[in-house]
């Protein structure tokens, strides 16, 4: 998987999660995943998002709950609409 081509700015949805205080301030390293590898998200499992972005797991899954997703795929999902919107 490729980072989002450059000058492509993330989609609102991505870039108000990225920006999320409660989110930045513990796990800068989801946000930067956010901004700079959105569109992989769309296409990976949680076990392969966290890995990437050096979370266990269950701390990437309680972290998308958090930020309003019951489940990664529902995270993945809205992922996945915003790519096919652009």
């Amino acid at each position: 998987m490729q980072a989002d081509r450059p000058g492509r700015p993330p989609p609102s949805l991505v870039t108000a999660l990225a920006c999320e205080p409660k989110l930045v301030a513990k796990h800068p390293a989801l946000g930067d995943f956010l901004r700079s590898r959105w569109t992989d998200a769309a296409f990976m499992t949680a076990a392969g998002m966290a890995e990437s972005t050096g979370l266990p797991t269950t701390t990437l899954i309680r972290l998308l709950a958090l930020l309003g997703f019951p489940s990664f795929r529902s995270f993945r999902d809205a992922v996945r609409a915003q790519l096919r919107s652009r």
